[in-house]
């Protein structure tokens, strides 16, 4: 599945958040989402898994505009990874990954929704924790079961805001390669709200530069991220070098 995004702007009370903003996401790609705080990645997310309403524009689902798909087939077709998740503080790992099951229930849970939860729990090499409490597992582990419920979802596009947040590096490179692993294998399309921009070189595919809510700069990922561009976006003095065609960022120095 591929999405299409085409001049969309969101306002916040009247407050531009998102301005004419075009991208496509394909298949079997990830988009990298980088820029400041504030710049309106979560935002982007929010509108293409409609959760919020753009003021203008247009988001396709392989040439099927969003606004013509009902709440539960987009759950069928989008799996959404926040940045925090809110459950029952007594639900157990089985039970978190089953929710992402809901779009496919018509009453309750069949035999099928459970083999697709447990097959989604070894996809993700995390069966051995489905009886154990959600709140009761390190950060890595949570992130590993919220991606496992995107995955029970049966979904063909795969969002994330800042998966990696909060977590050490061990846990950042084994969410990130797990979520590369997924892409590639699923065929699924792939957009990750990162900050840390050598998780994102190494990673994805393709990277849009926000600021402000405007795209800077959107392609490859070696033409994006430059030395001018980063100083642009951050106001950080940074050196790029490259490793087997790959960038890697040095910061120096704040520009003032």
């Amino acid at each position: 599945m591929n999405i299409s995004i085409q001049e969309l702007t969101f306002n916040y009370n009247s407050t531009p958040t998102l301005n004419n903003i075009t991208l496509q996401i394909h298949q079997s790609e990830i988009l990298g989402m980088i820029g400041p705080n504030g710049s309106g990645k979560s935002t982007l997310l929010k509108c293409i898994n409609k959760i919020l309403e753009p003021k203008q524009g247009k988001i396709l689902l392989d040439q099927q505009s969003i606004t013509k798909i009902n709440r539960i087939e987009i759950a069928k077709k989008i799996g959404y990874v926040p940045q925090s998740t809110n459950t029952n503080e007594n639900i157990t790992v089985f039970e978190t990954v089953l929710t992402g099951r809901r779009p496919h229930i018509t009453w309750q849970s069949n035999k099928k929704d459970q083999e697709k939860t447990w097959q989604a729990l070894k996809t993700l090499s995390i069966e051995k924790l489905a009886m154990r409490n959600f709140y009761e597992l390190s950060g890595g582990e949570q992130q590993r079961v919220i991606i496992a419920r995107a995955i029970a979802q049966e979904a063909k596009v795969l969002l994330l805001d800042e998966p990696t947040s909060n977590l050490d590096i061990k846990h950042q490179i084994e969410v990130m390669d797990l979520t590369h692993k997924l892409v590639l294998k699923e065929k699924l399309a792939a957009a990750i709200a990162i900050h840390d921009l050598n998780l994102a070189a190494k990673y994805c595919n393709k990277i849009i530069m926000i600021k402000e809510g405007k795209i800077i700069d959107a392609g490859e990922t070696k033409t994006v991220l430059t030395e001018d561009n980063i100083s642009k976006v951050y106001e950080i003095k940074v050196k790029v070098n490259h490793y087997k065609n790959t960038p890697y960022i040095i910061p120096i120095a704040p520009l003032n």
